[in-house]
């Protein structure tokens, strides 16, 4: 993170390790989305960087009390990285110079909000945090919407269920109610 896009030869000289393990390292953070190709040389010896993604950035942030420290020093030498620069840009951040300063502490905030979302998603897969039946119904509903086959099932037990229409209802109404919130104080701040 501090020494911007690595080859496996950069980093082969920066840690001492093998290149063989350097190059398994890197290919387990690439395929798990932590990393990515940055920049790839087409003339002469090819020479691949790599770079992190948000996600990776959002899982260290969490793991490491000394990279959560650093957060907005990493923001500012990654956001020189036009991959980087890509990413940011995807999520709606402001990458132009003049918002530099309230780029980077809104990045901070977006890494505690998101490590914090890791966070309670790797609790419940280990089974240390009991989510209520209600958040269920609704992550299994938008997780199994784009299958027509549990969409229909969906809506016949929506249909023929008081007690589930009750719940969903609920919480959509408590959605609906937050996005107008959401919606008011955006309003105001333009």
């Amino acid at each position: 993170m501090d020494n911007g896009p690595l080859t496996l030869y950069s980093a082969n000289s920066k840690t001492r390790m093998s290149i063989g393990t350097i190059h398994r390292h890197f290919k387990q953070l690439s395929e798990t989305g932590k990393i990515r190709v940055y920049e790839s040389n087409k003339t002469g010896r090819k020479k691949i960087e790599y770079g992190p993604t948000l996600s990776g950035m959002i899982t260290c942030y969490r793991k490491d009390k000394e990279f959560a420290k650093k957060t907005e020093n990493y923001f500012l030498i990654w956001i020189e990285n036009k991959e980087f620069q890509k990413e940011l840009l995807s999520e709606g951040f402001d990458i132009s110079l003049d918002n530099l300063r309230k780029s980077k502490h809104i990045f901070r905030k977006y890494m505690d909000y998101f490590s914090a979302v890791e966070e309670q998603i790797d609790k419940i897969r280990k089974g240390e945090d009991i989510i209520s039946h209600n958040i269920q119904v609704f992550l299994g509903t938008i997780l199994l919407s784009s299958e027509p086959y549990y969409q229909k099932l969906w809506t016949e037990l929506y249909n023929e269920l008081p007690g589930m229409q009750s719940s969903l209802d609920e919480y959509m109404q408590n959605m609906i109610k937050s996005y107008r919130k959401f919606k008011k104080i955006r309003s105001h701040t333009r």
